[in-house]
């Protein structure tokens, strides 16, 4: 049996379809692209104002370590007994509450400080200070932890000798804001772009397609017109075929035989052209018995098949089940003719021709089973394409289960191979039932 789970049907591509894909893949790739830059720009920015952060508390640092000498002088003086000790007295300067600025001894102990930011406590290296710039990240701020060293050159030599250390920090509010500002307006941005990219995207693809579209409704109109101008002259000859004595046929040089087969092929190609035209443009769709009209497609085919001893059968039966389904009853009865053809015309003599119907809440799968030799494993990809011809010159050719692979797909399901092996071949025809309430249709 010719049929194949194979690749659909060149069929000419739907303009909308083809629109919304371009539409999504130009979206997205311009998305990616929004994404990238805009991801780009703002990790910049949150690294440059780290940087201008610690360019910032480097600077308080160095002016902070030219005070150490005078702090610990006044350390010293108020650590007298002789000195007069007031009490102690806070400055109230606005930002002091943002920052802090901090000086210790060569022993690490606190020796005077300024700003009230409250900070983390230090790291140490067990008993001993760290020797070298530390810096300190928290959920509040940045701190730096700078050693001051003293050069004395007074001497022949240059010496140099640790004096203390300092600790600064800034809280990181400020900073954050300004980031969460730049983030909405990098959001606010990315929607904007995105939506005028659609926008104007939208646009262009309608204009580019416009063309498009009117050579494609151009070329159905001619298709149809062409297939009911060309069946006249072609219903005409096949009449007069006909209408030519026996005795005349059966003179030998002229094959009358075979002129008439031709026409007949003919004719069954105009009209196969004729109702693909016409399904393309697109028609209307209404409710009726699935198995009433598989029942009346065996009772019009069992005497063909019967004149090979094939037995066409049918499940469920008609007169206890009831299927409903929404479509168009000719282009759903030339589905199944073409397949119950397609079958009777490839099963053995003395086979069986089945017609089985599995039901569900929203699909429906009708299989269409024969005994035939089935389709060899490299040709079940090209079975569905219009005028393939099996290798074997038994195969299908035309367009009847092009034409039936593209009605299933225009009621909302789809044409497969079930199975093919020798002696077994299955087509698969899946549809929405009535309840799914899945057309197609234009």
């Amino acid at each position: 049996m010719a049929s194949a789970t194979g690749s659909p049907s060149p069929l000419p591509p739907d303009p909308l379809r083809l629109k919304q894909r371009l539409l999504l893949q130009g979206g997205g790739f311009a998305l990616l692209l929004l994404t990238a830059f805009s991801g780009s720009l703002y990790w910049g920015i949150v690294q440059q104002r780290e940087d201008d952060q610690r360019t910032e508390l480097g600077q308080i640092a160095a002016g902070a370590a030219a005070q150490l000498p005078l702090v610990l002088h006044e350390a010293k003086e108020v650590e007298s007994p002789l000195k007069f000790r007031s009490t102690p007295t806070s400055l109230a300067i606005a930002g002091l509450d943002q920052q802090r600025l901090q000086w210790f001894d060569r022993a690490g102990r606190l020796q005077g400080e300024q700003g009230h930011l409250a900070l983390p406590p230090l790291h140490r290296q067990g008993d001993r200070w760290r020797s070298e710039a530390q810096w300190q990240r928290w959920p509040g701020g940045l701190s730096l932890w700078q050693p001051v060293v003293t050069r004395n050159t007074a001497g022949p030599t240059a010496t140099a000798s640790l004096s203390g250390y300092v600790r600064v920090a800034r809280s990181d509010q400020a900073s954050r804001r300004d980031l969460q500002r730049l983030q909405k307006g990098v959001l606010l941005g990315w929607v904007v772009t995105v939506l005028a990219a659609l926008l104007v995207g939208r646009r262009m693809l309608r204009s580019a397609f416009a063309p498009l579209q009117q050579q494609l409704e151009a070329l159905q109109r001619f298709t149809a017109d062409a297939s009911h101008e060309l069946r006249h002259p072609l219903t005409a000859m096949r009449t007069l075929l006909a209408a030519v004595p026996e005795p005349e046929r059966q003179r030998p040089p002229f094959p009358w035989q075979e002129l008439d087969r031709l026409s007949r092929a003919m004719g069954e190609q105009l009209d196969d052209l004729l109702l693909l035209a016409r399904q393309e443009q697109g028609e209307g769709s209404q409710h009726f018995d699935l198995l009433e009209l598989l029942e009346d497609l065996i009772d019009r085919y069992g005497p063909q098949a019967a004149q090979r001893s094939i037995r066409l059968r049918l499940s469920p039966d008609p007169a206890s089940s009831k299927l409903p389904i929404s479509g168009h009853p000719e282009q759903l009865q030339r589905l199944f003719t073409n397949l119950l053809l397609n079958a009777i015309r490839h099963s053995p003599e003395g086979g069986t021709v089945s017609v089985e119907v599995t039901p569900s809440p929203q699909r429906l799968w009708v299989a269409v089973v024969d005994g035939g030799p089935g389709i060899a494993a490299g040709e079940r990809e090209r079975v569905f394409e219009r005028y393939w011809r099996g290798s074997d010159q038994g195969g299908h050719s035309g367009l009847g289960l092009a034409i039936a692979r593209s009605i299933a797909q225009r009621h909302g399901g789809e044409l497969r191979l079930g199975e093919s092996q020798p002696g077994r071949c299955v087509l698969l025809v899946e549809l929405p039932t009535a309840r799914a309430n899945f057309m197609t249709f234009s």
